[in-house]
């Protein structure tokens, strides 16, 4: 297990343009924290990703070749009491200035969602017991979108923004990097382990 030194901030974030930062954020993230229950952030720089290449166990060639291109990762986590805590509006407000931004968007070509601790997956699980009413409705099953950032053909930057009912995770990547070396980052500095074999281009 490599021990590495994490940067914590508080929950407050400040809005900047995907041309000013390239771990951008964009405005409105800062309110999705307000109702977690636990939210922390930490940012790996490019010494640290690379001392740590070396260390990582199970680190097959392509995963090493992908840290290899990476700057930076910083890494916002937000964990919620129950599901509907976040309302998915500020989150699609959110997706929608990548969007506007002109960030590629890919989505997860499978959902996410993982079974609950010391539950193998498929086994049939008990339902909760009953609690009050979720504020908001919010898709249990969960999905991983991933926004590129372009230089001409040159991928300079991703952001992952990985939901499910209880969970909701954005990961900022600065580096030269494709979407199939993200796929070998899974698991890795705070890189959600999301299900799938690729991604496939939004709807939207």
């Amino acid at each position: 297990m490599v021990a590495l030194a994490l940067w914590v901030s508080p929950f407050g974030f400040a809005a900047s343009t995907p041309d000013q930062q390239p771990d951008w954020l964009p405005s409105g993230v800062e309110q999705l924290g307000r109702t977690a229950a636990f939210h922390t952030d930490f940012t790996f720089d490019r010494t640290m990703l690379q001392m740590a290449s070396g260390l990582l166990d199970g680190g097959d060639a392509d995963t090493r070749k992908a840290i290899a291109k990476l700057n930076g990762v910083t890494v916002h986590l937000y964990r919620y009491a129950q599901p509907g805590m976040y309302d998915p509006r500020q989150l699609d407000a959110i997706r929608q200035q990548y969007k506007d931004a002109g960030w590629k968007h890919l989505v997860s070509t499978q959902s996410h969602v993982p079974p609950p601790a010391g539950v193998p997956p498929g086994a049939v699980t008990p339902p909760p017991p009953p609690t009050a009413p979720a504020p908001y409705a919010i898709d249990a099953q969960g999905k991983t979108d991933l926004y590129i950032k372009f230089e001409g053909t040159d991928v300079t930057g991703m952001v992952v923004v990985q939901t499910s009912a209880r969970n909701l995770n954005v990961v900022a990547i600065n580096g030269d990097l494709s979407p199939l070396d993200l796929l070998h980052l899974r698991g890795h500095f705070g890189i959600p382990k999301f299900a799938g074999d690729g991604f496939a281009p939004a709807d939207n």
